[in-house]
């Protein structure tokens, strides 16, 4: 009873740091990650879920990587993904309980390729989907709470999604009313330099 409020306590604190992370950019986004991760991990640690947990932490080291490299303004190699990959595999195998460890395998295997990404709505859809295996994984056995967490975040990605189309699209609109109003100014400047060389001669 006790690991599962310590559980939930952990799970909390998670949430609210992942959700926060999805309204800044790369850098910031990554500082969030690392913290979330942290908690996200150890909840899952205390609840026996050592497959889905160990993955977590070893997530966090790639996300730390990933910020060294942010920092220096340069793409985290792609071999990255490689390593890890075989890192979460190496887990499952020793760890290995049920079939439902194959799931955040691929959950976490997601995460390292959203992490190497460059552009933030790719990984907003890359984590969305990762969020939906977790949310799956915590429905059937049993983590619940997590399941909720997994949910919220989805939510507050595809709110972070609408929110950058809508931008996208305001954008598009301010471009193309400023392109019309620079060609009427130009038209209208000709036509008066137009009427100027005509009245000269």
């Amino acid at each position: 009873m006790i690991s599962f409020i310590i559980s939930q306590i952990l799970g909390g604190i998670a949430l609210i740091l992942v959700c926060i992370s999805y309204f800044f950019n790369k850098k910031t986004f990554l500082v969030f990650q690392i913290l979330s991760n942290i908690f996200y991990g150890a909840g899952f640690v205390v609840s026996s879920a050592l497959v889905t947990g160990i993955n977590v932490f070893i997530s966090t080291i790639l996300v730390i990587i990933s910020f060294v490299y942010e920092e220096k303004n340069k793409k985290v190699p792609l071999y990255y993904i490689f390593i890890f990959s075989v890192l979460y595999i190496a887990v499952g195998i020793i760890f290995f309980n049920d079939f439902w460890d194959i799931i955040t395998i691929i959950s976490s295997i997601i995460f390292t390729v959203a992490v190497t990404v460059e552009n933030m709505l790719t990984v907003k859809y890359m984590m969305m989907a990762q969020n939906i295996l977790l949310m799956i994984f915590g429905i059937f056995n049993g983590f619940y709470t997590s399941a909720v967490m997994d949910a919220s975040e989805m939510f507050i990605i595809i709110v972070s999604i609408i929110e950058h189309h809508i931008k996208n699209i305001r954008q598009k609109k301010s471009i193309k009313k400023y392109k019309e109003e620079f060609k009427h100014r130009t038209l209208n400047k000709e036509n008066n330099e137009l009427h100027i060389h005509r009245g000269v001669k």
